[in-house]
């Protein structure tokens, strides 16, 4: 994964919004049949980020909390909670690469033929060109009462995604939302890139925000050229948010990521 929810929005609009105005959002997911799958509710105040998810029964009841240096993630069904920060980064990545010294020397005491093919698999891998995305606006569409441009993304020459976006220019703290957003993006780029390993480069609505004017109120996924899920952001509202939504409950216990509690 790389950035999540334009980076170019001016610093200057953080000081025209009160700090005190906090926004909260519904954004719903559907399959390709109209069926709702997944529901998010998603709380922006301050420079800080709450995302809540509503899924399938199968999905871990998990929050995530982003406040500007760090996550936050939440588990609900055991009321523990993880923070994932530089230091916890760092350990990632040099418990990746001493593993990945494992891995090559379980490689050099193969036989030669074993070897040769797990060094190709390796290389190709490795070696696959990063192609950057396309985005071109190519409409006018609307959501709700209001009008929004379409964008649509190509990644390796494959259409992926359809994007409205709509501005949010008469939403107290939008502005402020929207570069929290940016934010947390550039956070989960820099999480990525330090990390010694291939990740996902699919474009997700993160990143979207280099590339489009507005947020991204509608979102059509495709895959092999059919529709494969639609996000919709249904109820976006202004309120004072209280400060312990951005917080872990005092009653649930923090979890050390690599030893446990």
């Amino acid at each position: 994964m790389k950035r999540l929810f334009v980076v170019g929005i001016p610093v200057l609009c953080m000081l025209w919004s009160p700090l005190f105005a906090g926004i909260t959002m519904d954004m719903v997911t559907r399959d390709a049949s109209g069926q709702e799958t997944d529901r998010s509710h998603i709380y922006a105040q301050s420079g800080k980020l709450r995302v809540d998810g509503t899924g399938a029964e199968n999905v871990a009841n998990v929050t995530m909390i982003f406040l500007g240096s760090e996550f936050l993630i939440l588990d609900h069904d055991q009321k523990s909670y993880v923070v994932m920060d530089d230091a916890t980064l760092d350990e990632f990545a040099l418990r990746i690469s001493e593993a990945m010294k494992q891995i090559e020397a379980q490689i050099e005491s193969l036989p030669p033929e074993q070897r040769a093919i797990a060094e190709q698999a390796r290389q190709a891998r490795t070696s696959s060109p990063v192609v950057p995305p396309r985005v071109e606006a190519i409409a006018t569409g609307k959501w709700n009462d209001r009008t929004c441009t379409q964008y649509l993304i190509h990644e390796g020459g494959e259409k992926t995604q359809l994007v409205c976006a709509a501005s949010l220019d008469h939403i107290n703290g939008s502005e402020e939302m929207m570069l929290s957003f940016a934010q947390m993006a550039d956070y989960v780029q820099r999480m990525t890139e330090s990390l010694p390993i291939s990740t996902d480069e699919s474009m997700n609505p993160g990143e979207l925000m280099d590339y489009i004017e507005g947020f991204p109120v509608q979102r059509t996924a495709y895959q092999d050229g059919e529709v494969v899920e639609e996000d919709t952001l249904e109820l976006l509202t202004e309120v004072d948010l209280d400060e312990n939504l951005f917080r872990a409950p005092g009653d649930y216990i923090r979890m050390d990521p690599f030893q446990g509690p």
